[in-house]
């Protein structure tokens, strides 16, 4: 139990400290991982007074998650699917006994601990796009116990040194490194590079067209209409493996008419390839469309090795109205059946 006691021991003192009065969320800065050297870009919560924590957004993929966090200001339903399903982070969070699960409370319970009121139960759960936020690995809670521990020193500092985290180049974030010295350890700062953001292939799983499909397809006379296409998170978990996940739903609906014409659920792991598997399938048998209208970039990616192969437009949109329509109905009935 040495790993959660040095957690919650961290946890308390930056509790302790409540380092959300003095510091807002776009705050940032960055801790090395002793272990591994991975950065993890961190954030204290609660200056607006409604979730108080430190989240840590790790590697490459934790600063892509909380630079589409931090850029979705405008209300959408892309923007609110990113922050229920998308974040890549560990979290520790403060909160009141109501939200403290029966497994959070049996380790308080070896290691001693005991809390009562708000903003006093320290909750901490691992983050990761489509699947239910869960329990920490022991990796995890290193990692998290250093970045709390970090957070409190930098926090303390900031309080004394406003400008602590004005950086001397552009694109550079404090980053606390852990070095010997001599017999023993310790921390100092470094500042190091932001990752620069882009729609990364890699967060897009690779595909294949058939063209035997694809000859069959061009064959039809006419190309009509336009077709909304998005994919996005099923309003759904299921339970696989250890840890429940939302599946990946395609859904595709006729512009003009409303009409559903596609909607398919598949693995994070098989998403894109049954997309497309799914698409070519529903052109086959009821038509081809003129134009693909999407809202996502990633959808667009996917979408584009059929438009080129078949000729038909893609234009971005954004708004989808009438596949906005269907989620929603999509959404009620699920829930009617719950």
């Amino acid at each position: 139990m040495g790993e959660w006691k040095a957690l919650y021991d961290a946890a308390i003192e930056f509790r302790n400290l409540a380092p959300w009065q003095w510091m807002y969320d776009d705050a940032l800065f960055a801790i090395e991982d002793p272990d591994t050297g991975q950065i993890g870009y961190c954030s204290v919560m609660g200056a607006l007074g409604e979730f108080h924590g430190l989240a840590v957004f790790p590697g490459e993929a934790g600063w892509r998650s909380l630079h589409r966090l931090m850029q979705d200001n405008e209300p959408s339903s892309a923007a609110e699917e990113e922050r229920v399903y998308g974040q890549f982070a560990l979290i520790a969070s403060f909160e009141s006994s109501r939200d403290v699960t029966e497994q959070d409370r049996a380790v308080m319970k070896q290691l001693g601990l005991r809390f009562r009121g708000e903003i006093a139960w320290p909750v901490f759960r691992s983050h990761r796009p489509g699947y239910l936020p869960w329990y920490l690995t022991r990796d995890e809670a290193k990692l998290l116990t250093v970045a709390l521990s970090q957070a409190t020193v930098v926090a303390s500092r900031i309080r004394q040194q406003s400008d602590l985290l004005e950086p001397p180049q552009p694109n550079q974030i404090l980053t606390r490194r852990r070095v010997k010295d001599g017999t023993s350890f310790e921390w100092i700062d470094v500042w190091t590079e932001t990752p620069q953001y882009t729609l990364s292939a890699s967060e897009i799983p690779p595909i294949r067209v058939d063209e035997v499909i694809l000859k069959r397809i061009r064959r039809q006379e006419t190309r009509r209409g336009e077709w909304e296409v998005d994919i996005f998170y099923a309003p759904f978990a299921v339970e696989e493996g250890e840890r429940p996940m939302f599946p990946r739903m395609l859904m595709c609906v006729d512009h003009a008419s409303g009409i559903v014409l596609q909607v398919h659920a598949a693995a994070h792991e098989t998403y894109a390839q049954e997309s497309v598997d799914k698409l070519l399938e529903t052109m086959l048998a009821g038509g081809c469309p003129a134009t693909f209208l999407f809202q996502r970039p990633e959808v667009g990616t996917l979408l584009r090795p059929i438009a080129e192969g078949l000729g038909i437009e893609l234009r971005q949109e954004d708004w989808l109205p009438a596949l906005e329509e269907a989620r929603e109905a999509l959404e009620q009935g699920l829930g009617g059946k719950g």
